[in-house]
């Protein structure tokens, strides 16, 4: 018996066989998922990733009810609430698209008009659309365009004038759907868009916002400005105003996937509308784990948040400074301001947009920054997005550094090397260590394209 299970292990669990090497190896990640990441946090005594594996069959009898909790899942819950300076916060195990569903189905009412950013994520898109909800649906589209067109937003202009516009001609939209933040670190001040729309005249009194990578931004002095949570002197002015927020809580905090929380301010019936949407749509077996992480996170941030906020910002100077003080890497700079002409657009400071043009192709760099075990989930055409999150640590940053180091080599090596020039070295790649070009060669077109397909592979090419 024991050795079909050994049997088992090793040849009829393809997909735990990867992920345990995938979590076993030393991966510095800068995309998401802080628990994840490879090291120990410089803040934190500990991350806690281990603790938060636990599960049980005792459920609602003897711990609370998920749904409409009483107790420990309540108590939790409020001091999530506090620190995001929400009204109420609610606990999602199963990721920020149900949560999604959840926030608007609490807000619509039927036959509601909607309008929709049309850069939202594809779940608010669906549910929008789907037959259980079957509104009526308009869309916001971006207007303003950088980076050959794969950076986009909306103008404030072109907002209130959409808005304004339906209500001149009939009613008006009932409910305004907005993405706070981007993937590649555009934050829109939310608040000031709010009054401002209202101060234009909007009648619209119910918003939701998709804060998916905003959990972060409640922690420091040069964010939290911006956050959806941050409208209490709107809320006073206009009380009948309900906003509704999500966030991926795993993206920014130490929390396991698919944990997400949903924040909201104004409106006595709003909670309630919530929690029933959420027994509506949440599945009855939520994953307790991911409840204990939530719980543990909320810690972590009342305690560290300020400061690990602090501290991500810190080691984006610390990366910037080391990539201009190495120089293999004098061409590389790091491009933060976008759209900065709008005073409702800013930019999250633990993104950064590393111009990776002198390196090569930036899908190309992606990879071979794998090979060296840095992950990087988004690239633009010249680009790398760097998402310096709470797990990010000093020994990330130097890993990243000497990757890109070792990245850049092959091409200052070869930048002499000019097509029909005549060779004056050996041109070797390494390994094997058999040169393709001797002295006295002609480089033509065909050498060339066989150099960068040995660099592109990895290959250190020496010219000597």
């Amino acid at each position: 018996m024991q050795s079909d299970l050994i049997k088992l292990n090793q040849e009829g669990t393809p997909l735990f066989d990867l992920l345990k090497t995938i979590c076993q190896k030393e991966i510095y990640s800068f995309h998401a998922l802080p628990i994840s990441s490879f090291g120990h946090s410089d803040i934190l005594p500990f991350c806690g990733k281990e603790d938060v594996f636990l599960e049980s069959t005792i459920t609602d009898e003897a711990f609370d009810n998920f749904f409409f909790p009483k107790g420990v899942i309540r108590e939790s819950q409020k001091l999530t609430a506090q620190i995001y300076n929400a009204d109420r916060s609610f606990y999602i195990t199963g990721g920020t698209s149900v949560a999604n569903q959840i926030a608007i189905t609490a807000l619509y009412d039927k036959e509601d008009e909607i309008l929709i950013d049309k850069n939202c994520h594809q779940s608010v898109h669906f549910h929008s659309h789907s037959q259980a909800l079957g509104a009526n649906v308009d869309y916001l589209c971006p207007d303003l365009i950088a980076e050959d067109g794969q950076l986009t937003a909306w103008s404030i202009e072109k907002l209130t004038n959409k808005v304004l516009s339906k209500q001149s001609e009939e009613a008006g939209y009932d409910l305004i759907i907005l993405t706070a933040q981007s993937y590649e670190g555009l934050i829109y001040d939310i608040p000031a868009v709010l009054l401002h729309l209202l101060k234009a005249g909007v009648k619209t009194r119910k918003f939701f916002i998709d804060e998916a990578w905003g959990s972060l931004n409640y922690f420091s002095d040069d964010t939290r400005p911006y956050t959806v949570m941050n409208i209490d002197s709107i809320i006073e002015e206009y009380p009948n105003l309900e906003v509704v927020c999500t966030q991926s809580a795993h993206k920014s905090l130490f929390c396991l996937r698919q944990a997400s929380l949903i924040h909201c301010k104004g409106g006595k019936e709003l909670p309630y509308k919530i929690e029933v949407a959420k027994f509506r749509i949440h599945t009855t077996s939520p994953n307790y784990a991911i409840l204990a992480s939530l719980d543990l996170a909320q810690a972590y941030m009342r305690q560290y948040g300020n400061e690990m906020a602090s501290y991500s910002r810190a080691l984006v100077n610390t990366f910037k400074e080391e990539i201009n003080s190495e120089p293999e890497l004098a061409l590389l700079h790091a491009e933060s301001e976008v759209f900065q002409d709008h005073w409702h657009i800013h930019h999250d400071p633990t993104k950064v947009m590393l111009n990776v043009t002198s390196l090569g192709d930036s899908s190309v760099i992606k990879d071979k920054l794998l090979r060296e075990n840095i992950f990087v989930k988004r690239i633009l055409s010249n680009h790398l997005l760097l998402s310096f999150h709470i797990g990010i640590n000093k020994e990330a940053v130097g890993a990243l550094t000497r990757a890109l180091v070792l990245i850049s080599q092959p091409s200052v090596i070869n930048r002499d090397i000019k097509i029909n020039s005549i060779s004056k070295t050996f041109i070797i790649p390494y390994p094997p260590g058999v040169p393709i070009v001797f002295p006295g060669d002609k480089i033509n077109a065909e050498i060339t394209q066989k150099i960068k397909q040995y660099e592109d592979s990895g290959m250190l090419v020496i010219s000597a």
